[in-house]
């Protein structure tokens, strides 16, 4: 039998995974400007729809992108050691405006993140390993142009304004998480957690048969957005990942990158292999035909 899987539109997984976030930080924010003095209160409330205003009209990003990504503008001594790449970069159609560069080094696989209009976001690591000799030109190459492609197969609007206002929404779940990591060894705190759809289901039918209905769908429908908020950011991170794999393969780059993700010991699966070591397939040189005068 064969199965027909569902392809849910990209604007509609945008809406589950945003909708809630820009919810929720709208809601904290009035709380907590109507906490604070009224005039400071409006003073902090227009200054903050001033900014995402700007941001929203592609001003402010260059402040924008260093807050929300903990990164800087490249030096100009990290801008020349990646300016063949970048310029390798442009050879094959892939144009990068701004480079930037994290300020907190983790280690991690060489990664980049494309963000804004044109503009891309580098560890110092890859500069490093660019300029030593530990990271090839192709594999530099790869990285940027696998960030490009993410973005361009998701192509997020507005990209500094939503992330500047689902601030207050990530500092809540990274709190939550901590909490959690916190108290994982509690027992059957995983359990319970797994469980929280039966819970959910109770509630809602105690709270129904009781007379408060209202009250009950709401708490039914917050636990239901704990399954489809991360269901439908892991299917736009994977499908992102196709896409992005899929155009380095189309710059014959995709073994190279595969390479440069095994030598740092970056997890993957046997279908991302498979995908980044297929060979691009050279494009179709028209056919003569011969037709009888």
């Amino acid at each position: 039998m064969e199965v027909v899987e569902m392809k849910v539109p990209m604007t509609v997984l945008r809406v589950v995974t945003l909708g809630p976030a820009l919810l929720v930080s709208f809601l904290l924010a009035v709380a907590v400007f109507a906490l604070l003095p009224p005039a400071l209160g409006l003073v902090l409330f227009l200054a903050s729809a001033a900014v995402l205003g700007a941001l929203a009209l592609g001003q402010l990003e260059v402040v924008a992108i260093g807050l929300l990504t903990r990164s800087r503008p490249a030096t100009e001594a990290e801008f020349r050691v990646m300016a063949p790449v970048l310029a390798e970069l442009g050879g094959r159609g892939v144009d990068v405006g701004s480079l930037y560069v994290r300020r907190v080094q983790r280690p991690q696989t060489p990664v980049a993140l494309a963000i804004g209009h044109r503009e891309v976001v580098i560890t110092s690591g890859l500069v490093e390993g660019t300029y030593r000799g530990g990271v090839t030109g192709a594999e530099a190459v790869a990285v940027l142009a696998h960030a490009v492609g993410r973005r361009r197969a998701i192509r997020p609007r507005l990209e500094a304004a939503v992330l500047a206002a689902t601030t207050p929404w990530r500092m809540v779940v990274a709190t939550f998480r901590g909490v959690g990591r916190a108290f994982a060894w509690l027992p059957f705190m995983r359990v319970a957690w797994t469980l929280r759809g039966v819970v959910g289901v109770i509630c809602v039918v105690q709270s129904v048969a009781e007379g408060r209905t209202w009250p009950g769908l709401l708490g039914g429908a917050v636990i239901a957005l704990t399954y489809l908020v991360p269901a439908a950011g892991r299917v736009i991170e994977a499908r992102g990942e196709v896409a992005a794999d899929q155009l380095v393969v189309e710059l014959g780059l995709g073994g190279v990158l595969a390479g440069l993700l095994r030598r740092y010991g970056h997890p993957m699966t046997l279908e991302r292999l498979q995908r980044l070591d297929a060979a691009a397939e050279p494009p179709q040189r028209p056919r003569l035909h011969l037709v009888p005068g």
